[in-house]
C-alpha cells in the first residue's frame, strides 16, 4: 500500500501497517502477498493479518511484500467510513505470481460475489497462487469463483448454515478457528484472521517469529484451528448477570489458584448456600463442573502451542481470602 498522504482525488491511502519500523534484511525468499479487496470489506479482516505479516517482516526478516487489488481504484469500507486506494486495479495487475491471496469478508460480499469482474479475475488468479486464503464470509467469494468446491472450509459461525445452503458441495466446519485444505486455507471472523496469519508465519519462517509477532500484537494466547470459535468462557457469560459474569472473568484470569466454593462465594458477596443455590438455577451445573470446563479448555489451548499449563503465565488474580 502507499503511504498515509492524501491522494489527487483528496482520497486518504491507509496501510494498516503505517508507523512501524523498517523491517529487518529479509531472512528468505521474497513472499508476494495480494489482498483482494471490494466495496464492504470488513477492515479488520485485513488489518489483523496484515499487521501480523508486517510484524514478522520486523521481527524475523520474513521478506512479505503485501500489496492490495480491486477492481476499482478506491473502494470503501462496510460503513462507508473509511475509502482506501489500493496498489492496482484488476486491469493493472502484472500477473506477477502471487504466493498468499487473501481474501476479507465484509456485508459487501454478496455484491462482489457476484460481481463480474472480481469473479473473472479470481478464477484467473486464484489458482495461480500458491496458497489462497479468506477471513470471514471471505469464503463465499472464494466459493462463488469455484476455488472451494469439496473442500473442508469455515467461516464465521453466523453465516457457516447459509454458506452450507448456497454451496452444498462445501464440507463446512463452523466450530473451527481456521481450516487448512490443500492449498486453501478459510478462517473465522476478524480476529481469527489473525490466528491464520500467525499460523502461516510460522510454517513459512518458523514458530519463534509467529511467537514473537503474537507478543507484538498483545495477542492473549496463540489459537490452532482446532479451537471453537465460540470459548466456553464466553458461553458461560452469556448466560448470567452481574456478580457470576465477574467470577467467571475472575476464574478464568487465575485458573491456576485453588478454588474453593467459599471462595467463590467470597468473590460474588454471597454466603456458601445462597451462593450454591444461585450459582446451580444460573448454570445448571456446579461450580467444579464450571471450573474442570474452563481448564479443560485453558489446557487443550496450551497444549496445542506446545505449552503445558505450568509455563504459562502466572496467575494476576487470587479469590479474596476468606475472613475469619
Amino acid at each position: 500500500m502507499h503511504d498515509d498522504a492524501p491522494s489527487q482525488n483528496g482520497t486518504a491511502s491507509v496501510a494498516p501497517g503505517a508507523g512501524a519500523r523498517a523491517p529487518n534484511t529479509p531472512k528468505i525468499a521474497p513472499k508476494r502477498i495480494v489482498f483482494l479487496l471490494y466495496d464492504g470489506f470488513q477492515p479488520l479482516d485485513l488489518a489483523g493479518p496484515w499487521q501480523a505479516f508486517s510484524g514478522a517482516n520486523e521481527e524475523g526478516g520474513a521478506g512479505y511484500q503485501l500489496s492490495t487489488v480491486a477492481a476499482a481504484p478506491v473502494v470503501a469500507t462496510w460503513d462507508q467510513g473509511l475509502r482506501m486506494q489500493v496498489d492496482a486495479t484488476f486491469a493493472e495487475d502484472d500477473d506477477a505470481p502471487i504466493d498468499m491471496l487473501f481474501v476479507p469478508g465484509g456485508p459487501g460480499i454478496d455484491q462482489a460475489s457476484a460481481h463480474g469482474e472480481t469473479l473473472a479475475w479470481l478464477r484467473r488468479r486464484g489458482p495461480q497462487a500458491r496458497r489462497t486464503c479468506s477471513v470471514c464470509t471471505g469464503a463465499f467469494l472464494l466459493a462463488a469463483a469455484g476455488l472451494l468446491h469439496g473442500r473442508r472450509v469455515t467461516t464465521h459461525w453466523r453465516s457457516a448454515d447459509r454458506l452450507r445452503q448456497l454451496y452444498p458441495g462445501l464440507r463446512v466446519e463452523d466450530d473451527r478457528i481456521f481450516i487448512e485444505s490443500g492449498v486453501v486455507w478459510t478462517s473465522a471472523g476478524v480476529t481469527a484472521g489473525i490466528d491464520l496469519a500467525l499460523a502461516l508465519i510460522e510454517r513459512d519462517v518458523g514458530a519463534q517469529v509467529s511467537q514473537d509477532v503474537a507478543r507484538r500484537l498483545v495477542v492473549f494466547m496463540r489459537r490452532n484451528g482446532d479451537q471453537r470459535q465460540y470459548s466456553q468462557t464466553l458461553r458461560l457469560q452469556d448466560r448470567v448477570a452481574a456478580p457470576f459474569r465477574d467470577l467467571v472473568e475472575k476464574i478464568e484470569a487465575s485458573l491456576s489458584a485453588r478454588w474453593s466454593v467459599d471462595d467463590m462465594a467470597d468473590a460474588c458477596h454471597m454466603s456458601r448456600r445462597t451462593f450454591q443455590r444461585k450459582f446451580a438455577a444460573h448454570f445448571g451445573v456446579t461450580p467444579s463442573e464450571v471450573l474442570r470446563q474452563l481448564r479443560r479448555e485453558r489446557d487443550g489451548a496450551l497444549r496445542a502451542a506446545g505449552r503445558t499449563s505450568d509455563s504459562g503465565p502466572r496467575h494476576v488474580f487470587r479469590a479474596a481470602p476468606r475472613t475469619p
